[in-house]
């Protein structure tokens, strides 16, 4: 018996070894498979490395179209700036010159016309002027009536008002001569007696 567990010891440690060894082929291709979807990674991450240069060069060939689409734009602007300065400044002449001309005209046709005008004109003014001139005496009239009026009316105001206060001096001065008259006799029979 003992060849016979020996041989069976000899199974289970052939038993174990076989398991240990499928964990190391379990393990192996597990790493396997590590090993692979690394390297698909990898070869993932160089084409897009690849992919981003290309990005790269394409955006800084963009940039540089843009910069210098912006030199170009900056200096049409500078270029069309100077060319409208020089058409207002152009335009400007023009127009003040057309303006000295039209003024001209309208000064001679004016100057014909107010000679041709100057009596009529005067005439014009002179009743202009009669008429504010009455105008201006009816007014003065008129306020003048209501100021004597005014005056007046506050003359009368205090004319009563003197009136009144002669009639109370009056009064009192009676009153006080009679008072005096009074205690001066009195005064006179406490004397006498």
């Amino acid at each position: 018996m003992s060849n016979l567990q020996k041989f069976n010891e000899t199974l289970e440690e052939f038993n174990q070894e076989v398991g240990q060894l499928k964990a190391v082929s379990d393990a192996y291709k597990k790493l396997q498979k590590l090993t692979e979807t690394y390297n698909e990674i990898s070869k993932q991450f160089d084409e897009n490395s690849k992919t981003l240069d290309k990005i790269n060069e394409l955006q800084k060939a963009q940039q540089e179209k843009v910069a210098q689409s912006l030199v170009e734009l900056e200096n049409s602007n500078k270029q069309n700036k100077t060319e409208l300065a020089k058409l207002i400044e152009e335009k400007t002449d023009q127009i003040r010159k057309e303006n000295k001309d039209f003024y001209k005209d309208l000064e001679s046709t004016i100057k014909i016309k107010l000679d041709d005008n100057k009596s009529e004109i005067k005439k014009l003014i002179e009743s202009e002027r009669n008429q504010i001139k009455q105008i201006f005496e009816i007014e003065f009239a008129k306020n003048t009536k209501e100021l004597r009026q005014v005056i007046e009316a506050e003359t009368n105001k205090q004319t009563q008002l003197l009136t009144d206060n002669q009639k109370t001096i009056k009064i009192s001065v009676w009153v006080i001569g009679g008072l005096t008259l009074i205690m001066s006799i009195l005064a006179v029979i406490k004397l006498w007696t």
